[in-house]
């Protein structure tokens, strides 16, 4: 009985860390790298932290992450230091205590950041 009340309490946390953020925007406003992403199904009571961006080979810490949830809607904007090279990009989040990566698609942003240095594969 036992063995069955952990694997039920498991396989809540795991359906709830199941999150499907998709990548929204990224802008080089204000002396700073803004970078906002959505889920448009997410689960209420999921606890997300820890934001980190991967660029160029590196990582960087949010310096401040703000979250906005309406209904199931939910989007995460993260601040981070200015970059002026953009080269395979990604966003780590934890969320209920699982690291999930979110891919950057750098095509769907060289308009808006056409003066920077971009690596498109």
């Amino acid at each position: 009985m036992k063995k069955l009340l952990f694997i039920l309490i498991c396989a809540v946390f795991a359906i709830n860390a199941n999150a499907q953020f998709k990548f929204k925007s990224l802008d080089n406003n204000d002396g700073k790298t803004t970078i906002v992403i959505v889920d448009d199904n997410f689960k209420s009571g999921s606890e997300t932290c820890c934001a980190k961006f991967n660029n160029d080979g590196k990582t960087y810490d949010a310096k401040s992450m703000v979250s906005t949830q309406e209904g199931n809607k939910m989007s995460i904007t993260m601040t981070f230091k200015r970059m002026t090279v953009f080269n395979n990009t990604s966003l780590t989040l934890t969320i209920n205590a699982q690291q999930v990566n979110i891919p950057i698609d750098l095509t769907e942003i060289a308009n808006q950041l056409g003066s920077y240095k971009l690596m498109v594969p």
